[in-house]
């Protein structure tokens, strides 16, 4: 039995229809305006057949924001990324690409979308990089599913520049001196000081600060156990996910411990004053409760009232609360910290990130690299290499 076939349309004897049965001995057809192009889609079907690369023609009409929801549906994902995932969609995805078929998708296409997002977005070369990051995986997941039969996004050249994201990134990162961060300290609200201190002394995230406990500060060990973050992606009735709760931080399992972070003593001193003061809310005695005691610190809340105000009292230029973890992570690596340690302190899984996005943070790099150079560059100056050959 032929496996593809042409023949005259019983609707319209003008026109052919191109019949074949699929991997799973389903009858398909489609109709074309002459039979050559019948013909090819025979041709093309048995080759597809043979070759078992065969691809349901109906499966690649799907929108690419249908796909997109598809492949978010079937993964595994904390309700947090659901709603970064969704919101990708709806600025990035679905207002360039609209009602377009994954199927159709050229690699100029995904060329003019980057530059779309680059020029008509002004997105920064790290957010391009990473949603597009994204759109390529969701590609392979529909090659895979034999949705459309290759992934355009690898041909594209220079998409993920990772070196241009770095440069971009240095040539707008914010350096926090010192003397900004204590006068930032200084202004903040007395009942959420404290919580500034944990970010610029122990390297919290914002979350993570707002979900310190008193069981978790071992002021005898001199130590910080960092397993819980506050996070506004609790599951609703609505499905949209905004609910408050405070869990174990991400990327980690119920059992794990989390990690501990060294406390040094200025920030147990206004841990213990804070303590003494507002003592703690709950079952789980945080430190940190909203302003009335009845429930957990929202961002929509400590931005406005607190960091701003902090901002604002000590003088110090506009900033985002995680310029205070930048913050302890370079001064960390100014002293000679060796990585690997800072890595761990700061929850991340490598020194990669270090090495990225903290070494030319903190400020006065460029004065001591000139010293170094200007100390070598000395007549009578030890050159370590002629030592070596000596010896």
């Amino acid at each position: 039995m032929a496996r593809a076939w042409v023949a005259r349309s019983k609707d319209d004897p003008k026109k052919w229809t191109t019949f074949w049965y699929d991997p799973d001995g389903k009858q398909r057809q489609k109709t074309f305006e002459t039979k050559k192009r019948a013909d090819d889609q025979r041709k093309r079907k048995e080759q597809e057949l043979d070759a078992g690369t065969y691809l349901d023609d109906r499966l690649g009409k799907q929108p690419v924001t249908a796909v997109w929801e598809q492949w978010t549906n079937q993964r595994k994902l904390e309700n947090s990324t659901k709603k970064q995932y969704r919101s990708i969609l709806n600025t990035t995805i679905e207002p360039f690409f609209k009602a377009r078929s994954i199927v159709s998708l050229k690699v100029a296409d995904v060329e003019q979308w980057l530059l779309w997002m680059e020029q008509d977005r002004k997105l920064s070369a790290r957010t391009r990089r990473q949603r597009f990051s994204f759109f390529s995986g969701m590609m392979d997941w529909a090659v895979v599913n034999e949705i459309i039969g290759r992934n355009p996004c690898k041909k594209v050249k220079g998409a993920g520049s990772r070196a241009k994201e770095i440069r971009e990134q240095k040539s707008t990162a914010r350096r926090l001196t010192t003397r900004e961060v204590l006068a930032m300290l200084d202004a903040a609200p007395p009942r959420y000081r404290a919580m500034l201190w944990l970010m610029a002394g122990c390297g919290l995230r914002l979350g993570e600060a707002m979900a310190v406990s008193r069981d978790q500060i071992d002021f005898k060990a001199e130590t910080l156990r960092v397993d819980f973050q506050i996070a506004e992606d609790g599951a609703t009735e609505s499905g949209k996910n905004s609910a408050i709760q405070r869990r174990h931080i991400k990327a980690r399992d119920e059992g794990e411990p989390g990690r501990s972070v060294p406390l040094p003593p200025n920030v147990a001193f206004e841990l213990r004053r804070h303590i003494k003061n507002h003592g703690v809310w709950g079952p789980e005695r945080l430190l940190f409760p909203n302003v009335t005691r009845t429930g957990y610190l929202y961002a929509s809340y400590f931005y406005p009232k607190i960091w701003m105000e902090a901002l604002g009292k000590g003088q110090v230029k506009y900033c985002k609360a995680h310029s205070l973890r930048h913050y302890y992570g370079s001064r960390l690596l100014y002293a000679g910290v060796p990585e690997n340690d800072v890595a761990d302190w700061m929850g991340h899984s490598s020194t990669d990130v270090l090495r990225e996005h903290y070494h030319y943070i903190f400020e006065g790099a460029e004065q001591r690299g000139r010293a170094a150079i200007a100390t070598m560059l000395t007549p009578g100056a030890d050159d370590p290499t002629e030592a070596s050959e000596v010896a």
